[in-house]
């Protein structure tokens, strides 16, 4: 690691930034693997994780005044790099759940053009409500049905818990639970 001692890390070239990467590569993927458990199902594949671990180490490098790889920089690589993981995973789920929710939201009962990817398209869509309205009616949280409406209507959080008089807490635990149930159960129910 030290073999770099006459060079700033950020004046670093390529080749050698490579070379460092991969000497702490076992390191890194410890750090990528703690990120990867706090999330299931993993929203990303491991390649991904690494090519976001390559990007966040060389921004710190970038950004670094120093000329040699001490243990304090090391712990800042290896924060970041989880930090950064947590945060591509949790946007990855939240992409998914906007998708999901857009397409509970827009179902489409349209018959305009009978061709047989439409037929196939409403017959999904249909199966889709299908399986909401069955988890709506079986919760048992009495809230779920209208807390997850004004959520996939895009009404902010503060107006979900003013509106059904609800705590931030609350509302937080019914829509984790059921979009989770839901993913859940359409996922299951489409195979």
């Amino acid at each position: 690691m030290n073999k770099f001692s006459n060079k700033y890390l950020s004046e670093l070239n390529l080749e050698q930034r490579t070379e460092l990467f991969s000497e702490l590569l076992d390191s890194i993927n410890a750090s990528i693997k703690k990120a990867m458990l706090e999330f299931h199902p993993l929203p990303l594949e491991y390649q991904d994780l690494l090519f976001y671990a390559w990007l966040t180490f060389q921004e710190i490098l970038n950004k670094s005044k120093t000329k040699k790889f001490k243990a304090e920089l090391l712990l800042k690589v290896l924060g970041a790099i989880r930090s950064k993981c947590i945060e591509v995973c949790a946007k990855s789920i939240k992409n998914y759940y906007k998708k999901l929710n857009f397409s509970i939201a827009t179902c489409s009962l349209s018959y305009k053009k009978p061709n047989k990817d439409t037929i196939l398209d409403s017959k999904s869509s249909l199966a889709i409500q299908k399986i909401v309205n069955t988890y709506f009616e079986n919760s048992n949280e009495k809230l779920a049905k209208q807390v997850f409406e004004m959520y996939e209507n895009i009404f902010s959080q503060k107006e979900i818990c003013e509106t059904l008089d609800i705590s931030k807490n609350k509302f937080n635990i019914i829509i984790k639970n059921t979009i989770c149930d839901l993913q859940k159960t359409i996922t299951l129910s489409l195979k």
